[in-house]
């Protein structure tokens, strides 16, 4: 889960952490597949769901609502969003920009001990990799980059980062774990030797390489948002079923 940076909604600290509370909750609602594309979010039941104000309830659905896993809908209310593969590639474009404009900053404002964590991730995600346990690997691939965000010590660029950071959990890029892994390797490798111009141009490669293979996946209709664990279980009153993803026969396969 994303690190929480407040934003003009704060009134209060209580009130900041009920609202991050249920924000959190509904996401994970989403994210499991409980709350399905298209269905109606009920501010009332939601309420009574979380032990809420519906005040509290409100003001989670619009942060909802900028990260793209809600919309509204005139006269009608909230919904879960109908995500479809050109609205992640948009993310990515976005992405591309944010993180290449965060890899440049960081060449003078990360600290030491920030690169030797960069690193450790790096090596993580790629052992997860070759271990086959591609949730755990997926979750460490995008701490790689927030904490990266983190480091170059803008929060400006950390807050709008946090809309693509959550649509990324419903992609997997599918690219060789090798090769992700020598790209984090290199970003760091940059802007430890203060080359912020190469660290721009690689770090926007990197995202530039994982669109295209969504992009390609788009091409050969093999593309299905990742909503929920390969290992999650139906509810027995769920009425309709969700995509399921595509197992990959390369074991060695990376989101990014």
């Amino acid at each position: 889960m994303a690190t929480h940076h407040p934003t003009g909604l704060d009134s209060a600290p209580g009130a900041t952490l009920a609202r991050h509370r249920v924000r959190d909750g509904i996401q994970r609602l989403i994210l499991s597949g409980e709350y399905r594309p298209g269905q109606r979010l009920v501010q009332q039941e939601l309420a009574a769901r979380f032990g809420v104000a519906q005040s509290v309830v409100r003001e989670s659905l619009l942060e909802l609502q900028f990260c793209g896993l809600v919309e509204a809908v005139d006269n009608l209310g909230m919904f879960v969003s109908e995500l479809d593969a050109q609205a992640l590639l948009g993310a990515y474009e976005i992405r591309e920009m944010f993180e290449g404009l965060g890899a440049r900053l960081c060449c003078e404002r990360i600290g030491r001990a920030e690169l030797r964590e960069l690193t450790e991730l790096a090596e993580g995600n790629f052992r997860l990799g070759s271990d086959g346990d591609l949730e755990a690997m997926s979750a460490l691939d995008r701490e790689f980059h927030y904490r990266m965000i983190l480091s170059s010590r803008n929060e400006l660029l950390a807050r709008l980062t946090e809309s693509y950071r959550v649509l990324g959990m419903f992609v997997r890029a599918n690219r060789a774990i090798e090769q992700v892994r020598d790209e984090h390797l290199q970003i760091v490798g940059a802007i430890e030797a203060n080359r912020p111009d190469e660290a721009e141009r690689l770090a926007r490669r990197h995202v530039q390489a994982a669109r295209q293979a969504i992009e390609h996946q788009v091409t050969l209709d093999t593309f299905v948002p990742h909503w929920v664990p390969e290992a999650k279980e139906e509810s027995a009153d769920q009425t309709t079923t969700p995509p399921q993803r595509k197992k990959s026969k390369n074991k060695k396969d990376k989101p990014s």
